[in-house]
């Protein structure tokens, strides 16, 4: 009797650790993950965050963790690659050998991760790229935002709200960063060359982080003194220059532009501080990833390119997304 109640026990307890085992999403740390092999009938998605440190990395896996409860035939476990490019070649090269159905990646650095993600498609794993381009790995799905109309959009606010002969300095992302280049190139088309009259007092490299930016603001503050506008590529790096004139109490002499709608740049704007940005939604970013993953999976199609508009954020629109931001957790 006791041993058909120990292994009444034990069956039970079975059944209980496989329940705890079937949950739709995972978020790991680095490299080296094992694909879950409890996850049974399930296919499996690996999602390779470039840094999680990052602001809008970490709304992006965010997103990615909370629509997985939308796809229960699906096991999503999400990767941050904490912005080292070695490290995501290695997770990628994991998600081979491991077994993963399908990868979505926000590549850290395009060109470096092309090579690795044809690799990747050709042993017969499809790729969707997120948050950046495809260029190069054109048999990969990708999502992303046109970076020239990001650009364009806080650019339009800009044109009408910089001052006649008015002299602005500019933050730039990473080197070579499609983003970087395609928003600078939007802000030149549709704020400098309509605009001759402003002057670019310097223009500087900050990596789209905060710190960054408040050192070059920092330097700039004491070698001008008259500066109008902070343009920025995105909205960390304009924040950080906001906060270096405020600490000189400087902030009132200028207007300030940024890219990707953060929750701290829509708290900002509703302090009266940064200016406008354009929202790249990290939300529908990866709903469309999955979507795409979905339809893949399910062989309807091999792959698909989808842009996701951006969308002006000023003050007579902020407290929309100050509430999207709020139901996202990204404001607490």
């Amino acid at each position: 009797m006791k041993k058909k109640v120990l292994s009444m026990l034990l069956v039970v307890a079975m059944g209980v650790s496989m329940l705890a085992a079937g949950c739709s999403s995972k978020k790991e740390e680095t490299g080296g993950e094992k694909k879950d092999e409890t996850s049974g009938d399930k296919k499996e998605i690996a999602v390779l965050i470039g840094d999680m440190t990052a602001t809008y990395a970490s709304w992006l896996a965010q997103s990615f963790e909370k629509l997985a409860d939308n796809y229960p035939d699906y096991k999503v476990t999400i990767i941050d690659n904490k912005n080292d490019v070695g490290t995501q070649i290695s997770n990628l090269e994991n998600a081979v050998s491991k077994g993963y159905d399908m990868v979505v990646i926000q590549s850290i650095d395009t060109e470096a991760l092309m090579d690795p993600i044809n690799a990747t498609i050709e042993q017969g794993i499809p790729v969707c790229t997120v948050n950046g381009t495809n260029k190069g790995s054109e048999d990969a799905s990708c999502v992303d935002c046109d970076p020239v109309q990001q650009g364009s959009i806080p650019a339009a606010v800009a044109l009408e709200d910089i001052p006649e002969n008015g002299k602005v300095v500019v933050l730039l992302g990473p080197s070579g960063n499609v983003h970087s280049i395609g928003r600078r190139e939007g802000f030149e088309k549709t704020l400098f060359e309509a605009r001759p009259d402003i002057e670019i007092l310097d223009e500087q490299i900050a990596n789209w982080y905060k710190d960054e930016g408040m050192a070059l603001m920092e330097d700039w503050l004491q070698k001008y003194n008259q500066i109008d506008a902070i343009i920025s590529m995105n909205d960390a790096m304009a924040l950080g220059a906001l906060e270096a004139a405020k600490a000189v109490g400087r902030e009132g002499e200028m207007t300030s532009y940024g890219v990707d709608g953060l929750a701290d740049a829509c708290l900002s704007i509703k302090d009266g501080e940064l200016t406008a940005t354009c929202v790249q939604n990290a939300y529908a970013q990866a709903e469309a990833s999955l979507d795409i993953c979905d339809r893949v999976l399910k062989g309807e199609i091999d792959k698909e390119t989808k842009l996701v508009d951006g969308e002006l954020i000023d003050s007579s629109n902020v407290d929309e997304w100050i509430k999207v931001h709020t139901e996202n957790g990204q404001i607490k």
